[in-house]
């Protein structure tokens, strides 16, 4: 694989990363709008992307405390 190749393939990964992290962003986002996301990086690179939801049930606790 040349430098050329290399440099290329880094590029279209990095950008794959990218579109992940805003698809996650977007999908919290659509979503509740509560939450949070983690980006993994083991030996410089990304390895996983976990996105955490809030669901808020304030209605629900205000009908418990009557």
């Amino acid at each position: 694989m040349t430098s050329l190749q290399t440099n290329q393939a880094t590029s279209q990964t990095n950008q794959q990363v990218l579109d992940a992290i805003l698809r996650a962003v977007q999908e919290l986002k659509n979503g509740s709008g509560f939450g949070s996301i983690e980006i993994v990086i083991h030996e410089g690179r990304v390895t996983q992307i976990e996105k955490r939801e809030k669901l808020r049930l304030q209605q629900a606790i205000t009908s418990l405390r009557k």
